[in-house]
């Protein structure tokens, strides 16, 4: 049996509770640290510590180069959006809780520990003391066929993923014709059906509170990049959100579409090389105007601002420069999968809309990295200068159906778990403690020196 560490959450905060508590009904123990105030408004069923209240003033011994160097959210935050260093200040507290966190690994024999994202401080700090330990590591996060399905990786999430990039290894697999016919966007499990929508109300109060625990000096400041008045006027915007009209202007008879992205997100801090949506749009309408000009054609551009970046960015000045280009079209509020059946081909930076472009078996052009980086599957732009020729090879060659459909059956039904991380159900924390259970040593699930033809996931569904 093992000792599993389970570190912070989602927004869904009973997760990781309900998922530990049906792996202690297995025989394994768990435990879980708090972090923040709103955490604690969260009844737990396992082992807790809320450890701001156990940090003293020692640290542990590693350099502020050293951090700084880590994929720490916070600290690419304040140099990339805010044009500032973090403090020496900040950085001897993450050192306290680094040593707090070594501490209580070593004390209560930790073998596993299980993060939500990665990118957090807390999430990288308590990586490198995994790697010190030779610990194991398991990262969680929303998966990609939504809300069905979530990611549980030893490795990370999105490019740092465990997934095969070997066309030969995709060209090798199975399928189980049927089940992909009717289970690659449904559940298989049907009580998944019934789970509701996320409690955006309860996820605002434990934001609150965990706020306010800041300002308080309760616990540390967790979330640098949200102000008050950032956190107020999100939460007002997704409220509003569902009342919001859609955008029924008609749609070009030809258009490429290109999702935006979260401008502040992980995927573009760290596996992208376009910084903003407005480096996105440029680049995407220099490259078309070519093509264009070369093929004689009237490709339009179809532009889609992401939900979650509404309420921080306008892009009013993006679309005021474009006002007058009658082949660019900005929207809010579209069905995306109505967009990508109707377009000829997606172009993205690595957005989770690739993928459902891919269910659709559409042509994907990436522009940064993303684990379906896949020859064969997608048309990855590495020299971002000839993005006309790749949107030239889109759209004079047909796409590979039976490699995409290769692909997309081994990520759905061998790489990712059944299950909606999103809202409380007992079908997820039931069916993510089985699988974790039936993986006693999840190294075993490393590509590393391994021959991908012999890697693979042991994803019960």
């Amino acid at each position: 049996m093992a000792n599993y560490l389970f570190l912070r959450g989602n927004r869904n905060k009973h997760f990781f509770s309900d998922v530990a508590s049906e792996l202690e009904e297995k025989g394994h123990t768990c435990y879980q640290l708090k972090f923040e105030l709103g955490e604690l408004l969260i009844p737990s069923k396992i082992k807790t510590v809320f450890v701001p209240k156990y940090i003293s003033q020692e640290v542990y011994p590693i350099s502020d180069e050293e951090l700084l160097e880590m994929k720490i959210y916070n600290i690419t935050y304040k140099r990339e959006m805010k044009n500032t260093q973090v403090s020496e200040k900040e950085l001897r507290m993450y050192k306290q809780y680094m040593h707090f966190i070594d501490q209580f690994i070593e004390e209560h024999h930790i073998d596993f520990i299980c993060m939500f994202n990665g990118y957090h401080w807390i999430d990288q700090v308590s990586k490198y003391l995994a790697e010190k330990r030779n610990l194991q590591t398991i990262y969680f996060e929303q998966g990609y066929f939504r809300p069905y399905t979530l990611t549980c990786d030893p490795q990370g999430i999105n490019n740092d993923a465990s997934i095969p990039r070997s066309r030969h290894f995709y060209e090798a697999i199975q399928m189980d014709h049927r089940r992909m016919k009717h289970h690659l966007t449904h559940p298989e499990n049907e009580d998944l059906l019934n789970v509701k929508g996320e409690n955006l109300t309860q996820v605002a109060l434990v934001k609150v509170a965990s706020m306010l625990g800041s300002v308080l000096k309760v616990n540390p400041n967790l979330y640098a990049h949200i102000t008050w008045h950032e956190a107020i006027k999100y939460f007002l915007f997704k409220q509003g959100f569902k009342f919001m009209k859609m955008d029924e202007q008609p749609l070009p008879e030809e258009f490429l579409f290109v999702p935006f992205q979260v401008s502040r997100d992980t995927q573009i801090f760290y596996n992208s090389s376009i910084k903003s949506m407005e480096e996105l749009v440029d680049l995407a309408c220099a490259h078309v105007e070519e093509v264009n000009r070369k093929q004689n054609r009237n490709i339009h551009l179809v532009f889609k601002e992401h939900p979650e970046d509404m309420p921080r960015n306008n892009y009013k000045t993006l679309k005021k420069r474009y006002k007058d280009n009658p082949k660019v079209m900005f929207l809010q509020k579209r069905s995306v999968p109505e967009l990508i059946r109707k377009s000829l081909g997606v172009i993205t930076i690595n957005s989770t809309v690739g993928i459902e472009a891919l269910t659709q078996h559409k042509p994907v052009i990436t522009l940064g990295d993303a684990f379906y980086n896949i020859d064969g599957v997608v048309r990855h732009c590495t020299n971002l200068s000839q993005l006309d020729e790749e949107i030239e090879f889109i759209l004079n060659h047909p796409v590979n159906h039976h490699l995409i459909s290769q692909f997309l059956y081994y990520l759905r039904f061998n790489y990712q778990l059944e299950g909606n991380l999103i809202s409380r159900n007992p079908a997820t924390a039931e069916h993510v403690a089985e699988h974790l259970d039936s993986v006693p040593d999840y190294k075993s699930l490393f590509r590393g020196e391994q021959n991908e033809s012999r890697w693979h996931h042991t994803c019960k569904i």
